[in-house]
């Protein structure tokens, strides 16, 4: 199976922006009115198959890695993409 392996930083960009990018991608917890609402914000990869490797790295099934890179360009991140293949199915 064809995937791609997603390498980012993060190092460059202050604390706000660094949590801004987690968020977009992994999602959150979000609670209002003195935490008597609670919701779950969606990141996009909830919503793909993805396999998250240890501290900025991420593999995607091939088709879905242009949403990832999409979010991290939006923040200013220039992502390093590697084209990969897998032998079997490690997306949850």
């Amino acid at each position: 199976m064809k995937a791609k392996l997603i390498i980012y930083r993060l190092v460059d960009l202050d604390q706000y922006h660094k949590v801004l990018v987690n968020r977009a991608l992994f999602g959150f917890k979000d609670n209002s009115n003195n935490n008597k609402y609670h919701y779950e914000r969606k990141g996009i990869l909830e919503r793909i198959p993805n396999y998250r490797l240890p501290k900025g790295a991420i593999i995607v099934k091939e088709g879905d890695h242009k949403k990832v890179i999409s979010i991290l360009r939006k923040h200013k991140i220039k992502p390093n993409v590697l084209d990969i293949s897998i032998k079997q199915q490690i997306f949850t």
